[in-house]
C-alpha cells in the first residue's frame, strides 16, 4: 500500500510538471551555455591604413543574457569562446538570447572626443546584439549555444591627400597650388544618443566663439606633416557615432561634415585676369554630403564598423578653370566654413567593413556654397 500511494504521488508530480512547462521548454536541473566568439572579420585601417590590420577582442567582455543576467569573461574565458570548442559555462535557467560588449563599452554620455586616438585593433568598443541561442539535448545536458560576431560601435573617417586642379581644355590654369591647412568635422554626433555639434552654422570670419571647436575633432596640417599627408602616409582620422535610428538625411546640412581650411597661390595669369584674387588666398571648403558611386547611396549616414577614406584628390576636378583663365565661380571655395548653402556638391567616399572606403563629393548637392 505504502508503495502504490508513493507510485500515485510521483505519477501526479509529473502530471503537473507537464501542465505547467506549456513552452515545452528543456528541464535546466543539467544544463550549460556555450559561448563562441567570432572576430575574425573585425579587419581595421590605421594611420596610415594597414590593410592586414585587426581588431580584437582583448578585455572587458561581458556578456548578457535575455533575463539581464550579466556574466563577465576574463582573459583565460575569452581564448576559449575564440577557439573551435568555445567557453561554456553552467547555468540554472532557460537561455534564449546573449549580447556581448567587448573592449569597453559606449554609454549614453560617452563623448565621441574621448574615444579619438584610441588604437582601432584594441582599444574600440565592440557590440553583438541580442542573438538566439540553438538548444540541443544530450545525454541529459542541455546546451545553449550561440556564436556571436561583434563589430565595432563607430565608424572612422580618414582625410588626407592632394588637390591638383588641371587646366581646362584651353589649356589655361587659374591654380598654381592648393594646400591643404586645416581639417574640422561639424555637425558630427556628441554621444551617442544626443544632439549634433554644430560649430559654426554660417561661419562669416571663420568659426564662432560658442560652441567651441572640439581639439580632439579638428586637424592642423603642420608644414612637419604635409608631404605625408599629399601622400596620404598621415591621416587625419576620426571616430563617429552612426546616425540615430529617428535621424533622416536632410539638405544641406544630412548628417557629419568635413570642412577643409585650403590656402590658394594663384597663376600669375589668373591674377592678371583679376586682381581681386590676391585677396581670395585663404578660403573654405564645406563637405556635407558622400556618396560612394551613385548620388544618394550614402545619405543614411556614416555606419558603425566602417572606414571611410576621403582622398582629397577626388575634389580636383571640381576646381575649374573657366575659359577666361580666372577660377569657376562654382568651384566649392567658400571665404566662409559653414556657408548658407544654395548649392551643394556630393563627395564620393570608398567605404569598407573595417577596411577602408575611398569617399569623394558628390557634384550633386555635395560642397555647401
Amino acid at each position: 500500500m505504502k508503495y502504490m500511494k508513493m507510485a500515485a504521488i510521483a505519477l501526479m508530480a509529473l502530471a503537473l510538471f507537464s501542465c505547467n512547462n506549456k513552452n515545452n521548454e528543456p528541464k535546466n536541473e543539467v544544463a550549460q551555455l556555450s559561448i563562441r566568439i567570432n572576430d575574425a572579420q573585425l579587419r581595421a585601417m590605421m594611420d596610415p591604413a594597414e590593410v592586414d590590420a585587426q581588431t580584437l577582442i582583448t578585455d572587458n567582455v561581458i556578456l548578457t543574457l535575455d533575463n539581464g543576467e550579466q556574466i563577465t569573461l576574463d582573459a583565460d574565458a575569452i581564448a576559449k569562446a575564440k577557439s573551435a570548442d568555445g567557453y561554456k559555462k553552467p547555468v540554472t535557467e532557460v537561455v534564449k538570447t546573449v549580447s556581448l560588449v567587448a573592449n569597453g563599452k559606449i554609454e549614453n554620455d560617452t563623448n565621441i572626443t574621448t574615444l579619438q586616438g584610441k588604437d582601432i585593433a584594441t582599444e574600440i568598443a565592440l557590440t553583438a546584439p541580442a542573438t538566439a541561442v540553438t538548444t540541443t539535448v544530450e545525454n541529459g545536458m542541455t546546451t545553449y549555444s550561440v556564436e556571436l560576431s561583434p563589430v565595432p560601435a563607430v565608424a572612422r573617417l580618414e582625410v588626407a591627400g592632394k588637390i591638383k586642379p588641371e587646366a581646362n581644355a584651353n589649356g589655361k590654369q587659374a591654380f598654381e597650388d592648393i594646400t591643404v591647412e586645416h581639417v574640422y568635422v561639424n555637425n558630427y554626433l556628441s554621444t551617442i544618443a544626443g544632439a549634433r555639434h554644430m560649430c559654426v552654422t554660417n561661419g562669416k570670419d571663420g568659426f564662432a566663439a560658442a560652441p567651441a571647436l572640439e581639439g580632439a575633432m579638428n586637424d592642423e596640417i603642420k608644414a612637419a606633416d604635409k608631404e605625408a599627408f599629399e601622400k596620404i602616409e598621415k591621416v587625419a582620422g576620426y571616430y563617429l557615432f552612426p546616425k540615430l535610428a529617428t535621424e533622416t538625411p536632410s539638405a544641406p546640412d544630412y548628417f557629419d561634415h568635413v570642412i577643409l581650411k585650403i590656402k590658394i597661390t594663384y597663376t600669375a595669369d589668373a591674377l592678371a585676369a583679376d586682381g581681386n584674387l590676391a585677396n581670395m588666398t585663404d578660403r573654405y571648403v564645406t563637405i556635407a554630403r558622400f556618396m560612394k558611386s551613385a548620388t544618394g547611396d550614402l545619405d543614411g549616414g556614416f555606419l558603425a564598423g566602417t572606414i571611410y577614406k576621403l582622398d582629397l584628390n577626388e575634389l580636383s576636378k571640381d576646381f575649374k578653370t573657366g575659359d577666361d583663365g580666372k577660377p569657376d565661380p562654382e568651384n566649392p571655395d567658400t571665404p566662409d566654413p559653414e556657408p548658407t548653402a544654395n548649392k551643394q556638391l556630393v563627395v564620393k567616399v570608398n567605404p569598407y567593413t573595417w577596411t577602408a572606403q575611398n569617399i569623394k563629393p558628390d557634384v550633386n548637392g555635395g560642397y555647401k556654397k
